[in-house]
């Protein structure tokens, strides 16, 4: 086992010890909840979160995916966005709209991260998968209905209830969502 994985393994079995979690296999951790402050708005759809035990998480919010601001953007992930100039320009700055709506919301703020047992706990990069809950709210669901992020193609418990927010944000040219008139 190389030195990153073993530091990897190392913090996930500290976060499980501390956390008052146990593991079912590598990539599960078995528990409801985490509670912990944001310390840090790397995007629109990903934070920092200082847990109650001191261990800091990188978190993607579950279910959803903001226009890109430190790579390049990809209009054909947003359905009727067109791949123009104008077009990535528009979801350039609808990005940075939700990197700064996430910030304003919760740099700081103390939040709850709801873990969904239809999901998997850790994405790709290693970055823990949740819904970010802030003053008894889904940051996520807000992020969709309000046109910021649109719906990940992902399984969890609430995909259906996150669709129908993203259809109306749509509809309404919400958010992002305005890129399909002004591009």
């Amino acid at each position: 086992m190389d030195e990153r994985t073993w530091l990897l393994v190392a913090g996930l079995v500290a976060l499980a010890v501390l956390g008052g979690c146990s593991f079912t296999d590598s990539n599960r951790l078995e528990g409801d909840t985490l509670d912990g402050t944001v310390v840090e708005v790397v995007d629109g759809d990903t934070i920092d979160v200082r847990l109650s035990n001191g261990t800091v998480e990188r978190v993607r919010l579950l279910g959803i995916d903001t226009p890109e601001v430190h790579v390049a953007t990809q209009p054909d992930e947003y359905e009727g966005i067109p791949d123009t100039v104008a077009g990535r320009a528009c979801l350039r700055t609808a990005g940075e709209n939700a990197s700064r709506a996430v910030e304003d919301r919760l740099w700081g703020e103390h939040v709850t991260l709801r873990l969904d047992s239809e999901a998997d706990t850790r994405g790709g990069y290693g970055r823990l998968l949740a819904i970010v809950v802030h003053e008894n709210q889904s940051i996520n669901h807000q992020l969709v209905r309000e046109g910021h992020a649109r719906l990940y193609d992902t399984d969890f418990s609430a995909r259906d209830r996150y669709a129908a927010a993203e259809d109306a944000a749509r509809d309404e040219n919400r958010g992002l969502w305005t890129c399909r008139v002004r591009a």
